[in-house]
């Protein structure tokens, strides 16, 4: 099993972080940070916007701008934090802990109740390291129930009995799990300390396969990802088939989000961290996607980073959309009217609408277009395009300059579509009116 490093120094539960922000993102996508209100906890998001933590002493529920809403359990002894997951009925939160690490081996699965009745043990499960629903509410875990240095084990458990099923075994320390909307079971394989900087892989075994009760094994996984620096947390975007990957790995000084493309192979980095990435999950607020130059209400990933010492942060990773804004004489008399684009595709392409005021709606509505959600106020029929593009600097900064002969003020709303060179679009300004 792979120890955690941000578990290892539960110390940081006594140092004030101090939020510094060296981590860098993809255009399209911005970053918020603030200090861990929770350090060294593995942590899960819930429907409501709220997240719940596990330090290893206290599960507390949080509110979503990290203030405490109430302590759901405490234990006497601190224990090493693994997991922590929401149940499939979202009324409770099932823990994993990988015990004390005496010369003995410990670790259970526990449940807490989401309305502060209480918690239960579901089953001992020893150096247990991550957890993942399937479909049918049973928990997927892996887990060195035999000790170091003898290989992980993958195991269903039934969170209401207590009964675990062997799935499988696989050689090396413990690493993160996922499981697919079909049942597929995703694994993160981890750099063993003799070979600190073998490549590592994501594997999968199908659902057919796991249903069929075939013990799983490196022999019958596919490589669903390759060429890693080591992973320590799987998730899947929610409603949609795209693994994300935290890859932290101290020989290679890589910390990274990755995404993979649906059907695997091809990885995608998406931001770059100056520390450990210790966590790793999704907030849904909005309607939105987690896509490049998307309104930053609706989908987002929280994580932690830490160096072990000083900080631990927890950061908001969400898209950034587009910003227009508007200035010049114009806009209170005849002159002229620039607006101006911040934010869109770098070196990339960006046209204007305009919508009668009259035709406009009071709050926005998104629409499904083939390569982004347009969220916008303006009713579509009445919408108009510019017959033109203009082009985005290195910046993905454009400006047009209207003239207003005295009559256009009150008139329109305006919005900018934001895209590639060649004019295809992936996302949309916020909209303004004069």
């Amino acid at each position: 099993m792979l120890l955690r490093p941000a578990l290892c120094c539960f110390v940081l539960a006594l140092a004030s972080a101090v939020p510094t922000r060296a981590d860098t993102t993809l255009p399209g996508f911005a970053l918020t940070s603030a200090t861990n209100p929770a350090p060294s906890s593995v942590s899960c998001s819930l429907s409501d916007g709220d997240f719940v933590t596990f330090d290893g002493l206290l599960v507390q529920r949080w509110n979503g701008d990290g203030s405490l809403d109430t302590t759901l359990a405490s234990f006497q002894t601190f224990v090493f934090p693994s997991f922590i997951r929401v149940t499939p009925a979202a009324d409770a939160v099932v823990i994993g802990d990988s015990g004390t690490f005496s010369p003995t081996p410990g670790g259970d699965l526990r449940i807490v109740w989401l309305d502060g009745s209480g918690s239960g043990l579901i089953a001992p499960l020893a150096y247990n390291f991550d957890g993942k629903f399937f479909p049918n509410g049973e928990l997927l875990v892996s887990a060195a129930p035999a000790g170091f240095g003898v290989g992980t084990d993958l195991f269903r458990v039934n969170i209401t009995t207590g009964a675990l099923h062997l799935l499988g075994h696989l050689d090396g320390p413990s690493g993160p799990v996922a499981v697919g909307r079909n049942g597929d079971v995703f694994y993160g394989t981890q750099q063993d300390y003799s070979l600190p900087s073998a490549p590592q892989s994501v594997l999968r075994w199908s659902g057919a396969l796991v249903a069929a009760g075939t013990p799983l094994s490196a022999a019958n996984a596919v490589t669903y990802a390759a060429g890693l620096a080591g992973s320590t947390a799987l998730e899947f975007e929610p409603g949609r088939e795209r693994l994300l990957i935290s890859e932290n790995s101290y020989s290679t000084g890589s910390y990274r989000i990755v995404r993979v493309r649906p059907g695997g192979g091809t990885t995608q980095p998406l931001l770059v961290a100056q520390n450990w990435i210790s966590t790793l999950r999704f907030e849904r607020l909005g309607d939105g996607t987690f896509d490049a130059y998307q309104p930053g209400d609706g989908l987002r990933i929280a994580y932690t980073t830490t160096d072990f010492f000083s900080t631990d942060d927890l950061v908001r990773f969400a898209p950034a959309r587009p910003q227009l804004a508007l200035s010049g004489p114009g806009l209170v008399g005849a002159g002229a009217v620039v607006l101006s684009l911040s934010g869109g595709v770098p070196n990339g392409s960006a046209l204007l609408t305009y919508c009668p005021q009259t035709a406009m709606l009071p709050q926005e509505t998104s629409y499904l277009l083939p390569y982004f959600l347009l969220r916008t106020s303006f009713t579509l029929p009445s919408t108009v395009r510019m017959p033109f593009l203009v082009p985005t600097d290195i910046n993905g900064a454009a400006t047009v300059t209207l003239w207003n002969p005295g009559g256009l003020a009150g008139q329109y709303g305006w919005q900018f579509l934001v895209g590639r060179p060649n004019g295809t679009f992936i996302g949309a300004s916020d909209v303004e009116q004069f």
